[in-house]
């Protein structure tokens, strides 16, 4: 039971840090926040709000919700079966890093996209799921590593893993608000992808056009 709840908390923290790609500060609602472009004039803000950025800004909103659906999905694991217990969770480890990697492509891709910080925003989100994924194939390396036969060695893994987890949480939290500095926070709450993130679904429209969905 204790491994299992250690599993909970990290895919907790891991969808913490995802979910702050495309989440908004306390302040984005009434357009206030640090850097520039938070006090821009009613016809930019109108700009990073017209529809082609709302589908941007969806895709990227979309590239996180994919990694989300997979790491907010519990981990079956055998608590009776230490070496079974392993397998899983290794295998759960490795299905996110696949996920993740899905997302830094996706996410490359929208480099080239309609703001004129398109790039530098994709960028970011890109880094953080790469960190994303080196810990996630550390986890991995680390799980299958340990001795099933030895409970301290179980018990250290899965606490290293939860330790990663949280260090890729911070990171997270780090890109919150660039989107409020870009003026693409209204753009951000038209888009569905990324009204899923806020709401906790984690079913991804980014195939579809956001606009109209």
């Amino acid at each position: 039971m204790r491994h299992r709840l250690v599993a909970v908390g990290v895919f907790a923290t891991a969808v913490l840090a995802l979910t702050a790609c495309g989440s908004q500060t306390a302040g984005s609602a009434s357009g206030t926040g640090t850097g520039t472009g938070s006090t821009s004039s009613g016809s930019s803000a109108a700009a990073a709000d017209s529809d082609e950025n709302v589908a941007w800004i969806d895709k990227v909103c979309g590239a996180s919700l994919d990694v989300i659906k997979t790491l907010s999905t519990e981990p079956a694991l055998d608590t009776t079966d230490p070496a079974k217990m392993q397998q899983q969770f290794a295998a759960w480890l490795g299905d996110g890093s696949t996920a993740v990697d899905g997302a830094v492509k996706k996410l490359n891709d929208l480099k080239d996209g309609p703001h004129p910080d398109s790039e530098k925003l994709a960028t970011s989100a890109a880094d953080i799921f790469s960190q994303l994924k080196t810990a996630l194939d550390k986890a991995k390396t680390g799980v299958e590593a340990a001795n099933p036969s030895d409970p301290a060695s179980i018990a250290a893994a899965f606490g290293q893993v939860a330790t990663d987890m949280q260090a890729v949480a911070k990171v997270g939290e780090d890109f919150d608000g660039v989107l409020v500095r870009s003026n693409l926070a209204e753009a951000e709450k038209k888009a569905p992808n990324c009204k899923a993130i806020d709401s906790g679904s984690g079913s991804s429209t980014s195939d579809s056009t956001p606009p109209t969905t």
